[in-house]
């Protein structure tokens, strides 16, 4: 008998078992093209060392990513360092000396070339402490604090940024010296219908306070000095 005549007997009698057999190996065919398809796309076993380009300008660290094969992209170019060159590469992820696979993306954060400027908030007329707060809360770190003769104590008569006199509102760059000319109450008020704000009168009281309190203490010294 044929091997013909027997596969044909044998398809006859067992349909079933036959078009199982047929599915499995099917399958499995499958199974295994699919998985050198895998390989394939996901670079299986082709892991590359991340070279380190920290502290590399923005150009170089670019050629050398594209060097080793590696994508790249700017993940952060806004924050701005004053003690780094603008243009530098501050960080990378991930990290180098890590093996990935070259299709992955390499994020660059970058530092900004130049600070970015924001809006001046009111700082006129306001206790000194107020403004120092608020320009920390901008961002700004090079702040410095003068004094000249006026009505009240501890008021921001003038502020300037980098010399030059500014107003509230104005566009002022995070990196810019201000200084923040404060009134010293050395200078008697005369006028009793001047109209002071709330700040002003805050100020006004407080002073008034350190003042009472400090002689009240003077007289408490002199009281004890005069009981026999």
């Amino acid at each position: 008998m044929s091997n013909n005549n027997v596969f044909n007997q044998f398809r006859e009698n067992h349909p079933f078992l036959l078009n199982g057999t047929l599915i499995v190996l099917a399958l499995v065919i499958m199974g295994y093209i699919a998985l050198l398809f895998i390989d394939v796309f996901t670079l299986h076993g082709q892991e590359r060392l991340v070279p380190n380009v920290r502290n590399l300008p923005l150009e170089q660290a670019i050629d050398t990513l594209e060097h080793y094969g590696f994508n790249w992209e700017i993940s952060d170019s806004t924050t701005f360092d004053e003690h780094i060159k603008p243009g530098v590469v501050i960080d990378q992820d991930p990290h180098p000396m890590s093996y990935i696979k070259p299709i992955r993306t390499i994020y660059l954060k970058v530092n900004a070339m130049q600070a970015h400027a924001v809006t001046l908030p009111r700082l006129h007329e306001i206790s000194v402490r107020q403004g120092l707060a608020q320009l920390r809360s901008l961002g700004f770190k090079n702040v410095q604090v003068d004094s000249v003769a006026s009505t009240y104590k501890g008021l921001i008569l003038q502020v300037t940024a980098n010399g030059r006199v500014v107003a509230d509102g104005a566009k002022v760059r995070v990196s810019d010296v201000i200084r923040l000319t404060v009134g010293d109450g050395s200078i008697e008020d005369l006028d009793p219908t001047a109209v002071l704000d709330s700040a002003t009168i805050d100020a006004i009281e407080a002073e008034n306070y350190e003042e009472d309190l400090e002689q009240y203490n003077k007289s408490q010294a002199q009281n004890k000095q005069d009981t026999p």
